[in-house]
């Protein structure tokens, strides 16, 4: 009862705030008939942070999964050093993301250590200023995310590939299947429960954690390259002191995630008893 108190009366509050008029930072009791709402979607100001998220998100989490999936075999097949490979997955994902974003945001840069090492190969043509270039950030941006996230999608990717009966793998390899077909054929069916869940709860994750990131990053540039949602928010709220259009842009991002979250409550419910947790 607290909790549901203590968050339900935020967004209460949430939805009341894009509803009244407002005085500069301070807010009135008189309703504004849904003013912000109609601004925001008749000038389309939600349109392309929105766009930019969804990008992210779709470069992200297919990115993640493949990658995962053939880490989470490997490690789970036993190769050579796979002790340590597991050990350095986990390390990423313990960093905190501001601090990750600091590291990369430094690697990354346009004379940073990469850069430097291809200038010093001779390789100029490869060169980029990724946080830089309006084209590029955005890449840059979903190359973070996708690093950090590799450690905790392989832990939990490799607790379900744990309750694989081994006798599964050892059948297909007497019958001449090789690593990549093991993989295609007993390792992916076997995760692919796993893969719709992990699938919605990593697109709520993206969705409402990519402040920090972009934040540190690239505060929302260059230009508005990388202004996406959840950004967006803070910007019209503490930047633009437009406080009832950030409140707005705000039950906007609260509609799609609680959309996103009751996907992920029937999913679950679908394979409840099927081996995902």
């Amino acid at each position: 009862m607290i909790l549901i108190f203590i968050f339900g009366y935020q967004i209460l509050r949430l939805f009341w705030f894009s509803l009244v008029k407002w005085e500069g930072f301070r807010y009135t009791d008189q309703f504004n008939n849904f003013k912000f709402f109609v601004t925001i979607f008749s000038k389309g100001y939600v349109g392309a942070p929105l766009a930019r998220s969804v990008l992210i998100i779709a470069l992200v989490i297919p990115s993640v999964i493949f990658v995962t999936v053939f880490t989470a075999h490997n490690i789970y097949r036993k190769i050579a050093g796979y002790r340590f490979y597991r050990w350095l997955l986990f390390l990423t994902s313990i960093i905190p993301v501001v601090v990750a974003s600091i590291v990369w945001t430094h690697l990354l840069n346009l004379y940073g250590p990469l850069n430097t090492l291809l200038r010093a190969l001779g390789l100029e043509f490869l060169v980029v200023d990724w946080f830089g270039n309006s084209k590029a950030a955005i890449f840059a941006l979903c190359w973070i995310i996708i690093w950090r996230e590799l450690g905790f999608s392989t832990i939990i990717f490799l607790a379900e590939l744990g309750k694989a009966p081994p006798s599964v793998y050892e059948a297909a390899m007497i019958d001449g299947a090789t690593e990549l077909q093991l993989m295609r054929f007993v390792t992916f069916p076997h995760l692919r429960q796993i893969v719709k869940l992990y699938t919605v709860t990593m697109t709520i994750f993206v969705l409402n954690n990519l402040f920090g990131v972009v934040l540190v990053s690239t505060n929302g540039g260059p230009g508005y390259a990388t202004t996406v949602l959840e950004y967006y928010i803070y910007f019209l709220t503490f930047r633009m002191a437009k406080i009832g259009l950030g409140m707005s842009v705000a039950v906007i991002l609260f509609v799609i995630t609680m959309i996103l979250v009751v996907v992920y409550i029937r999913l679950f419910s679908k394979g409840k008893g099927e081996g995902v947790f």
